[in-house]
């Protein structure tokens, strides 16, 4: 009923624009942007190891083009093409996809923004920003969205999604959004399969972050289903950024009736100079049935900029799986019960 609510509530505050739209164009503006990011890295896991060179630790390489054009009355039309790649051998990620990161187009203006297309979710808005590694790609903190006896909720990005997001006020503002798998059926639960909602509160003020979320997908079609609760904090004390995050994962329905909480602490230490250190610890507890999967584990990440575009780092990152799990840090999938590590060295440019 939730996720109903969410639905129409998106398509009534996508109607609002249209309604309001100006008939006269006006300024247009496209840039083209772009990361790369590549590393040396060695893995371990068991008695496995391997030599690579690696990209998208800190975060993944892309290109893309975002416009917006004024079409007056304070209205503008916006739009974001951004496409993942691999710079290791120049193929295209997310699927081979042309614009598989992101690829939405929509209008903004006092109302918010409202936008239709392949977008990240609002999991991924609020809680992202609020661990200390910035949810690096093999870091310990993504144990916060890895699927073991129970598949979170919590995914980055979704298709067919319409998305609102707030203007802010006194430093809050909301971003919510309903997708939709596409799936045809006779049935609500069948033509359901794929779809989700989500929305999150988020604060922004002074030295304080926070977010609040709940997320819900529906997995197949018989009706079972996740659901993500997650909050998060981040306090700026001066030399130290200290950050904590918690979710909750619970299934519904014929997948199961699993459960799972995780949590994440870190923190990000400003060292003299161009650097920085920083330090997360992460734990996830699945419900105690026989296919609970326990871990946690602690990564380091050292940043040191050369200039406002070009980081060198390096990092090392380690996991503790339980008996009965085998979470992964990377290429190498660990055996039951076996630790993976990864010790990297790498360069990031933005352009």
């Amino acid at each position: 009923m939730a996720g109903r609510i969410v639905q129409w509530a998106l398509v009534a505050a996508a109607c609002v624009p249209f309604v309001a739209a100006a008939q006269s164009g006006g300024a247009a503006s496209v840039t083209f942007y772009g990361l790369i990011d590549v590393n040396l890295n060695q893995e371990r896991a068991g008695g496995d190891r391997r030599t690579g060179v690696d990209h998208g630790e800190l975060k993944g390489s892309r290109w893309g083009f975002r416009g917006r054009e004024d079409l007056g009355s304070g209205l503008a039309a916006v739009f974001t093409l951004e496409g993942g790649f691999d710079p290791t051998v120049g193929g295209s990620e997310q699927g081979g996809r042309l614009f598989g990161r992101q690829s939405y187009v929509g209008l903004e203006g006092g109302f918010g923004r409202v936008t239709l297309g392949r977008q990240y979710s609002p999991a991924f808005v609020a809680l992202d920003p609020l661990d200390a590694t910035g949810s690096a790609d093999r870091s310990a903190g993504l144990l916060t969205r890895k699927a073991g006896g129970v598949d979170p909720a919590y995914e980055v990005r979704f298709d067919n999604m319409v998305k609102y997001r707030s203007p802010e006020f006194a430093g809050f503002s909301a971003d919510a959004g309903y997708w939709l798998g596409e799936r045809g059926g006779s049935r609500g639960d069948a033509r359901r399969e794929g779809d989700g909602w989500g929305i999150a509160g988020l604060y922004r003020s002074g030295v304080v972050e926070a977010a609040l979320v709940t997320q819900t997908v529906w997995r197949d079609a018989t009706g079972g289903r996740v659901r993500t609760d997650g909050l998060g904090l981040a306090y700026d004390f001066g030399p130290v950024r200290a950050f904590a995050a918690a979710t909750r994962d619970r299934e519904s329905g014929s997948v199961g009736r699993g459960r799972a909480r995780t949590w994440d602490v870190g923190a990000e230490l400003r060292l003299p100079g161009p650097n920085t250190l920083a330090l997360s610890y992460a734990r996830r507890d699945e419900s105690h049935d026989r296919a609970a999967e326990d871990a946690h584990g602690w990564s380091a990440y050292f940043l040191h900029d050369l200039s406002k575009r070009t980081t060198l780092y390096a990092a090392y990152s380690t996991l503790t799986n339980d008996g009965r799990a085998n979470y992964a840090l990377g290429n190498l999938r660990p055996d039951r019960g076996d630790d993976p590590s990864v010790v990297m060295a790498g360069v990031r440019h933005r352009f």
